[in-house]
């Protein structure tokens, strides 16, 4: 990753032009206008700037943080472009998409890394740095996104300076080499074609499976909102007010389904309809003239259930004994020496499964229901495969990836998920993980 002579630029230029036309000549290039954090990020870096952060990014690091990383960038002896966005940097895409249109935009070889509110994606137009980005944040993931950055610095430097020797290309040599890596990149770029459509298809089969179970879920809560007696003579200012949150809440639910776009966008559903279950059992519990209920977690049985009476000692199938929070139909069924009835969902390879073991499409759908209880929910969910959602409370989740342009990405988010896993393949690999 030596990009110094004359050849080396000609090299890498040529590489970056026909992967670009490749990419072109499929429709996967990035839209030709970024959005406008995209648009100042990349005049920064086109400017110089090494490490550009963004004041209103969720993420946004500390003028002694981006001097820091300035000076480790500098140092690593390698083009690096750094940028920290906020979430709206992807207007509706992926943080993917900032990444390519950030390479696009800025227009020049190199390594690049973002972070795109809760997400961190790194890329290089040659070479790969799908392996680099995974190891820095399984390394420094519990370290904050200043250190994680860091690490892919020390990472990237140390690969440019053992790869030195390897990809120099003296005067006499350099037409062969120039051949042989232009068939190179070609191939890995026809391979990267191949999984980006790949992955585009499986991220289509979990927004239809996980937009089923989450239409279900507003349906189901549309029923209680409709069995509620309006006219009820019990009905005083308090009730009313509560049942009109509930009633607002069921519209929020519907607004965010139908402008879901990814299998991620679910918790903007789920949590809306834990905040109108909550109103709505307020408002049932003021009617029955019986103290409100506290905000609590939804019964972890089935979160349609709402708010959750108490924590009970119970084994969920195929997991160890734990307190476990449940509504109190729920409690008393355990108690009496039964099992409740728990809810499960259809996965996108069509098997159906308890929603805490649905896999990673599904880890979005629990965590708007669960999210306001991560510090309780961290237990409870221990050995599930949403367990790894509570190692930082409040933090979204991300995964899959929807990426065409440049090089290798690495994908890791600052947020719940588990690893997509992943590797290298010619010009570049997919690699990464979720807090």
């Amino acid at each position: 990753m030596t990009y110094g002579g004359g050849m080396r630029r000609a090299t890498v230029s040529s590489l970056s032009a026909l992967l670009a036309l490749l990419i072109g000549i499929v429709g996967l290039a990035p839209s030709a206008h970024a959005a406008p954090d995209v648009a100042d990020a990349a005049a920064a870096l086109r400017g110089g700037e090494t490490v550009y952060s963004d004041p209103a990014a969720e993420n946004a690091l500390s003028s002694a943080e981006i001097s820091s990383l300035t000076a480790e960038a500098n140092a690593a002896g390698i083009p690096l472009f750094i940028a920290v966005l906020p979430e709206s940097a992807a207007g509706g895409g992926t943080a993917d998409d900032v990444l390519v249109a950030l390479n696009s935009e800025v227009g020049m070889a190199g390594v690049y890394a973002v972070v795109v509110g809760s997400q961190f994606r790194a890329g290089s137009t040659s070479g790969t740095a799908s392996d680099l980005a995974t190891q820095a944040f399984r390394s420094q993931r519990d370290n904050g996104v200043a250190a994680v950055l860091s690490e892919f610095i020390a990472l990237a430097a140390d690969r440019a300076g053992s790869g030195a020797a390897s990809t120099s290309t003296s005067a006499d040599g350099g037409g062969g080499a120039l051949v042989f890596l232009l068939v190179l990149i070609v191939g890995g770029g026809v391979v990267v074609i191949v999984l980006v459509r790949r992955q585009r298809r499986i991220a289509a089969k979990q927004l239809v499976t996980v937009k089923a179970a989450v239409d279900s879920d507003i349906t189901e809560y549309g029923e209680r909102l409709a069995s509620v007696d309006l006219d009820d003579p019990d009905m005083d200012d308090a009730a009313r007010a509560d049942l009109q949150r509930a009633l607002d809440d069921y519209d929020r639910a519907r607004s965010a389904v139908t402008s879901m776009r990814r299998a991620q966008d679910a918790e903007q559903v789920t949590a809306a309809l834990e905040d109108g279950r909550y109103s709505l059992a307020c408002a049932q519990a003021r009617l029955d003239q019986q103290p409100v209920p506290d905000r609590r977690a939804p019964c972890f049985i089935d979160p349609r259930h709402g708010p959750s009476s108490g924590d009970v000692l119970w084994a969920p199938p195929g997991l160890g004994e734990r307190d476990v929070p449940m509504c109190a139909a729920c409690a008393t069924t355990v108690q009496d020496g039964g099992t409740p009835a728990g809810l499960n969902v259809e996965t996108s390879d069509g098997q159906r499964r308890p929603y805490y073991q649905a896999g990673p499409e599904f880890q979005s759908y629990a965590h708007g229901y669960y999210s306001p209880f991560a510090g309780v929910m961290g237990a409870v969910l221990m050995g599930t495969m949403l367990s790894s959602m509570w190692h930082a409370p409040g933090v979204t989740s991300s995964s899959g990836m929807d990426t065409a342009g440049f090089g290798g990405f690495g994908d890791s988010s600052f947020g719940g998920g588990g690893f997509s896993g992943g590797g290298d393949f010619g010009g570049g690999g997919f690699g990464g993980g979720d807090f």
